[in-house]
Formats: C-alpha cells, structure tokens, sequence
C-alpha cells in the first residue's frame, strides 16, 4: 500500500526537529515510525538512532521491518525502554553504587521476600504479625503489606522525593520504610524491576558524561506508543536527549492509553512533550485496518476518532445476548466452528483458520465457561500471556532456576532459601561465593530420593563458565541422567514417572529459552541470560495454531480478522472497580482498543446471569459500551 500525503509528510518532516504524531488505530503508525527511521538512516550518513517500542514483541517488528537495510544494525539500537535502561545500569551501575554483578527481582513474591526482610532488620516482629490463624485477618493483614508495596512502586514511577512523600502520605514514616527496602535490595545484591528506570536516570543526570556518550553515537530518538509513558519513562527519555538532541518523534493515541494503573498518562504525549520540545505536530485518523462496520462501532465510543477509507470492506459487527454464561460459551464455539466450515469468504484473504481470531475479555477470569466448551469439542486454545517468563513448576527445573540465580549472585538470600526449603536442607549461616558447594556437601548427608541428582545439578551450576557457559552440554547431561531414572525400571511410581517427565519437558523449554537468547545476540553470559528472561525478551508465544484467548492488554498492538469480545456485562466491562471519571475514561479506552483489533468481523456478547464463585446466581446488565454501539 503506497503511503499517504498525511503519512509522507511526518515520515519526510525535517529531520533535526521534534515531530508529534497523534494516531488512531489502524492509521499505520508503526509503518510511518518504521520509515521515519528508514528516512533517517538514508538522509545521515553515520548517525545512530535510539527506538524506543512498549514491548519486545514491537522491537522484533520493527527490525523485522528494517532488516532489509544494510547499516541497520550498527546504526539502529530497536528496543524497549527499560532493555536500554538496563544496558546503562550494565556499563556505568556502579557509578550509582550499583553491585557489578546486578542481580533483578522481576517477581512480586521475591520483593515481597525482601521487604519483610527489611521490617525484621528494623527490630519489627512482622513474623509474629503474620504467624495468625484467623484467614481473613491474615488476608488483611497481607493486603496491608502489599499496600506498602504498591507506594514503593508509585514512588519509583512517579520519581517522587521525600518531601513530595511525606505530603502525600504525611500519617506514615513511608520515606524511611521505602529507604529501608531500597538498602535490603541492594545488600542482596538486587535492584527491583522498577529500579531498572530509577537508576538508568539517575546515572544520566548525575554523569554528563555518560549521557554524552550516548548522545555522541545516537542523534535521534523515535518513541512508539508514547501514550503509555509513565514519568519515569519520559524523564528518562528527556534527560538522554538532554539539550543535545532536537531529533525526536513521539508517535501514540490518547484513546488507547490502557496502562493508568503503571502511573502512564496521555499527558507526557500530549501536553509534557510539546512543552518540553515544542514539536510539529500532525494528526492520522484514516484507519488502514478495519472494516466500515468496526469504525462505525469504534466512533461510537471514541466519536470522530477514526476516519473511514472509501476502499474499505463492509465488515460486520454482530451483538448478542444469552442467558447464562455456558450458553455464551457455546454459542462462540459455535460460530468458530461454522466459519471453520466456510474456510473462505470475499472479506477474509486467505482461508479461515483458528489462526484469524482472537477471543478478548477485559480480564482472564471471563474465559472459564469458554475453555471447558472448547476442550469439550476438541478445539485447541491458547491463552495468551505477558512477556515475563513462567516459573518451573517441578522440583528440578526450580533447582536449576534457583541455583543459577544464586551462582550469579550469592548474596541472593531470597532465592537461596527458596533452593533450601527445596532441597530440604538448612540454611548456610553465611551467603558467600561457596554457599552452592556447601549445599552440595550437605546433599551428601540427605534421605532425598532425588539426592544424587539435585547434587549434581548443584555441582553442574557451580563450575558453569559465567561469561561463556556450556548449557547445551548441562542440558545433554542430565536429560541422559534423568531418562535413567525411568528407562528399563518397570516397578517405577506413576507419579515418579510423571514427575520425571515434565522435569525433562522444563529442561528441554530451558534450552530452547537458551537457544532463543543466542539466536537474538544479545549477549553469551549468564548474566545477559538473566537480565533478557527478567526484560522478558525471550518469551514467546506457544500453541499458534490454537484459537488465541486474551486480556485487553496482553493484545495491545496486535489485530486479528475475527475478534469475539465476551463478558460484556456492567460491571465486567467496564471493571466494577472503575469509579472516577479518570478510571472510566481508561475503560472506555481498554473497550475502544479491543474493538479496534477487528479487521473485518466483531462478534461482542454477554450473558444475563453469572455464576458467583460461592454459588449465588447474579443477573447482569449489559455494558454501557455495547449500549452506545448499538445507538
């Protein structure tokens, strides 16, 4: 498709000026941010450009998209912002008083772990304050803790000081609980996820001298999905231009800002970003993407929002109700099968397959009734995930997890009491660079079935080469080890068997995580390893054939011919907890971009009743949303 006068007016904007692109869904953005690049790279000859996308998956996009250029690589750097912010912590962490070896709790559990840890540390018997039989209470009690969390995180997003603190919390002592937790991170070795930003900033606004170096090799920054950007993302952003780069282009939609719980606001595109470097700014409606029918249906949420084409395909959107949620169900696998049976129709390119649709919910639990319809008739399905990695859920693939991150970092304690409690053996009374050997001596001594092999696991982690480790061959060995726990032992447990099995199947999806990682060359150290599973840079998507099941937020950025948007109900959608104006305007924008993932088709339903978790039947009212498309 040749570009439009809109789309080459942004792409062939003068280079050394900032340039704002407002863009509807559909109108191309990616496609105009892809050749502004291309635009660049023609019109300079050495000069580097910074990329910043929302999600690895973008990136791969993106590269795929420029791969055909030759200088790409060493001119382009296409990454999200946090995998740039970590290669900073990387080369200059230490300048912040960073540990070398920068060890990431990416898990809630862990930081949790680390914070409770930092309450003891003070003399408070938090242990004592959770050791209570009552649930609800300890539930409470729990949800009291997690709340601490919660400011912790608001406060590294937000980049708040302890002035800007004790004002918006003036009844606690927040700043030295939030102190208290910064230092137990790093005593462990550790920064948390949130850090990765706090850091990177704080390097490059206290070091001119490393923002120079950054700014000498990259003159120009594009940004995508930059309605999404919290205020640590766009300081950051700000303070790596600095005075020295005018080049910047920020593309995004104020109607799909969907992350408001992440502290994003429209406001950094909007409002932040003109004053800050007063772009030229343009404007994209023309949705490239959808039917008539779907931006019909978008309009009426978002009124005047997108522009339809005159070469655009009728399309269809339906609206149903039923009364219970089976019958929603089976109503949707129904249609699936009956367009399975179609295989081809004028508005579909290609034949119809599970491939062309997605079912979206505005959350994961709306999917139950669904999932048993669809494996009741043999219909394979996926759910769709966010980019961080799964944890192992046998014994043996959370050894091997835990003990490398241990190997990486023995200050580690977090993950070294977990290996521990696994292994069943007590805690070193010291976390030293020996800590792995010590529990490979206290193995020697233990009544475990699975001793010998834990042992040597242990003992296999400890000698791998960090910088350069031979995992194909950890790999190789103990999937030979662990098939001779089963081969030719006829009298083996079922559950011994099973337990093998998927022992061997994590180890497999360990190496094929690994393989990933090299195929990328983002790096041969287990440290890069590491950092890219905790930046979520090697996920990938599993059972693509399968009918895709997704949250309105793990499909942002991605579009299907076919989408079925279910649960459609007050309460459902928009979220019951939605309450201010703020909130409300948010879930319009979670149901315009589910909308908006349709190409040709949208089938939106809802049931009139739903089963509560404790049994009550509940009789629903369907969604505002469904109301206005249907007026």
């Amino acid at each position: 498709m040749n570009l439009s006068n809109a789309q080459r007016q942004i792409i062939e904007a003068p280079i050394n000026s900032a340039v704002q692109v407002l863009a509807s869904a559909g109108s191309g953005k990616t496609r105009v941010l892809t050749e502004r690049v291309r635009h660049i790279l023609d019109k300079t000859k050495k000069e580097g450009i910074i990329a910043l996308t929302f999600t690895n998956k973008a990136a791969e996009e993106m590269s795929a998209r420029l791969a055909d250029f030759e200088q790409v690589e060493d001119r382009v750097w296409i990454a999200t912002i946090h995998s740039v912010a970590q290669r900073i912590l990387e080369k200059y962490g230490h300048t912040v008083g960073l540990p070398t070896e920068l060890h990431i709790y990416d898990r809630d559990k862990d930081r949790m772990e680390v914070f409770i840890q930092s309450l003891r540390e003070d003399g408070i018997n938090i242990d004592e304050y959770l050791n209570i039989t009552d649930s609800r209470e300890l539930k409470s009690r729990e949800k009291n803790l997690q709340s601490f969390m919660d400011i912790f995180s608001k406060i590294k997003r937000e980049l708040l000081t302890d002035i800007e603190v004790a004002e918006l919390y003036p009844n606690n002592n927040i700043w030295k609980i939030y102190q208290d937790y910064q230092s137990a991170l790093l005593n462990s070795g550790g920064i948390d996820y949130d850090d990765i930003l706090v850091y990177a900033h704080k390097i490059l606004l206290t070091h001119d001298w490393i923002a120079k170096i950054y700014r000498s090799q990259y003159k120009h920054i594009c940004v995508d999905e930059a309605q999404d950007l919290n205020k640590a993302q766009y300081e950051f952003i700000r303070v790596l231009c600095g005075d020295a780069i005018k080049s910047i282009i920020m593309v995004g939609d104020p109607n799909q800002m969907i992350y408001g719980f992440n502290g994003s606001s429209k406001d950094y595109l909007c409002t932040s970003f003109v004053d800050d470097f007063t772009p030229q700014c343009f404007e994209l409606k023309e949705n490239y993407r959808s039917t008539k029918a779907v931006i019909r249906a978008a309009n009426k949420l978002r009124p005047g929002s997108q522009a339809e084409i005159d070469y655009a395909l009728e399309g269809g959107v339906w609206i149903s109700e039923f009364d219970t949620e089976e019958d929603e169900a089976a109503a949707i696998v129904a249609i699936v099968k009956n367009l399975l049976d179609l295989r081809v129709n004028d508005e579909i390119e290609g034949e119809i397959s599970l491939k062309n649709m997605v079912v979206i919910g505005r959350n994961r639990f709306v999917f139950s009734k669904l999932e048993s319809s669809l494996k009741d008739n043999s219909i394979p399905y996926s759910l769709r995930k966010g980019e961080r990695q799964l944890e192992p859920s046998t014994r043996f693939g959370k050894i091997l997890d835990y003990a490398i991150r241990v190997k990486l970092n023995s200050k580690d304690w977090v993950d070294g009491k977990k290996l521990c409690q696994i292994l069943n053996i007590a805690e070193p009374k010291n976390w030293t660079t020996s800590v792995l050997q010590e529990m490979v001596t206290q193995m020697s001594s233990s009544v475990d079935e699975y001793s010998d092999v834990f042992a040597k696991l242990l003992f296999a982690v400890d000698g791998l080469d960090v910088e350069s480790p031979k995992i194909p061959k950890l790999v190789k060995d103990f999937n030979c080890l662990l098939t001779s726990l089963v081969e030719n032992h006829s009298s083996v447990a079922d559950d011994k068997i099973e337990d093998v099995k998927l022992s061997i199947e994590e180890l497999d999806e360990f190496n094929r995580t690994w393989t990933r990682f090299k195929r990328k060359g983002i790096g041969d150290s287990l440290v890069a390893f590491r950092n890219a599973l905790a930046l979520g840079q090697l996920s990938h998507d599993t059972l693509e054939d399968g009918l895709t099941l997704s949250t309105v937020h793990t499909m942002k950025g991605l579009e299907k011919d076919i989408v079925f948007l279910i649960g459609m109900c007050e309460g459902v959608f928009p979220d019951y907890r939605a309450n201010t104006v703020k909130e409300l305007d948010e879930e319009r924008n979670n149901a315009f971009v589910a909308v908006t993932r349709a190409k040709r088709w949208l089938y939106i339903t809802y049931p009139k009743q739903r089963i509560m978790p404790w049994g009550d039947k509940k009789f629903q009212r369907k969604s505002r949303f469904v109301m206005e498309i249907e007026s």
